[in-house]
């Protein structure tokens, strides 16, 4: 069987999983999940590859989309990520990255993000929206925890426990939450494969007083990484989250030489964002490079979501 063959075999094999695994979850009601910042991912890395990161076995963004792969990280990491958001948005997260040994390893992250300033508006007398003069805020705090543990010589195992805090104006919500991920490591070592589920969990304080459950952004993915040659690397993800279709995601890194790397991604939920303006054909699409220099490492990405905008983001990371 060719190379390209047997990665085509791989994306089939994953994909399919994928789709078994999704099924139970699929929902009609597109959009109603709460805590939604929760499908927010602070990588530079990852959003310039499409976020397609699930079935990568050796990832600094792990305890985002797969714990499992905290454990075949070569070094301790302290990084963190500025994202500039829509409108006045902005966010952004600190991570700690603590691999102790083959067998097992450890992390800690904070993500944050501000929504900015809002103009209040409230229903008039015949249905209408009028402006107050008033204006409000939101704002979201993410903190987790991870552990990855080796298995065996074809599986790696990781979990995540999180909680997050979510205020809009006055009121707040918060719940506890749970990720669990698995990397199999195939006889080929140019394939990895990787699922997850994340975002498990209940709420455990409300908005309101009667205290209505906010649906959990329950998310289930399933992707392959395939190192084509010791420059190019390629990973393929299928996605599904509560609340929303089926999402595919593809990336690619490029070393241009040992410091610097180049990197491209698209996601396929791209019609989310087109709303018939000049824009609107590069929704989906995100840029990337990548510059290491000693123990330093500096990443940026350029996300598009068509007429809504381009995200930026930008991350630091120090080894030790």
């Amino acid at each position: 069987m060719s190379m390209i063959s047997r990665f085509a075999f791989w994306v089939s094999l994953t994909l399919s999983l994928c789709l078994s695994a999704s099924l139970f979850s699929m929902n009609e009601d597109a959009g109603t999940t709460g805590f939604n910042t929760l499908k927010i991912s602070y990588s530079a890395r990852a959003n310039a590859m499409g976020l397609a990161q699930t079935g990568m076995a050796i990832n600094p963004d792990a305890m985002q989309f797969n714990p499992a792969a905290l454990l075949n990280l070569p070094q301790k990491a302290f990084s963190t990520t500025y994202m500039n958001y829509f409108l006045d948005a902005n966010g952004g997260n600190v991570q700690v990255l603590l691999p102790r040994d083959k067998y097992q390893a450890y992390g800690f992250y904070l993500n944050y993000l501000n929504m900015g300033s809002m103009d209040r508006t409230e229903i008039s007398s015949t249905n209408e929206l009028k402006e107050t003069g008033e204006t409000f805020g939101a704002q979201n705090i993410i903190l987790g925890f991870s552990t990855a543990r080796w298995m065996n010589q074809y599986i790696d195992l990781g979990a995540t426990a999180k909680i997050i805090y979510d205020q809009i104006d006055n009121e707040s919500a918060s719940a506890l939450l749970l990720d669990a991920g698995m990397i199999h490591h195939p006889a080929n070592e140019k394939i990895k494969v990787g699922l997850s589920i994340r975002n498990l969990g209940k709420q455990i304080s409300y908005y309101t007083s009667e205290n209505y459950h906010e649906k959990l952004p329950l998310v289930l993915a399933a992707g392959i990484a395939y190192t084509f040659n010791p420059k190019l690397l390629v990973t393929v993800e299928l996605n599904k989250a509560s609340g929303q279709d089926f999402s595919g995601r593809i990336g690619s890194e490029y070393k241009l030489d040992d410091s610097f790397d180049l990197r491209a991604g698209y996601k396929t939920n791209a019609e989310d964002w087109r709303t018939g303006g000049s824009w609107e054909w590069t929704s989906g699409i995100s840029l990337g490079a990548g510059w290491s220099w000693n123990k330093f490492q500096v990443d940026y990405s350029l996300s598009s979501y068509g007429d809504l905008g381009f995200v930026n983001q930008v991350s630091i990371a120090r080894m030790f």
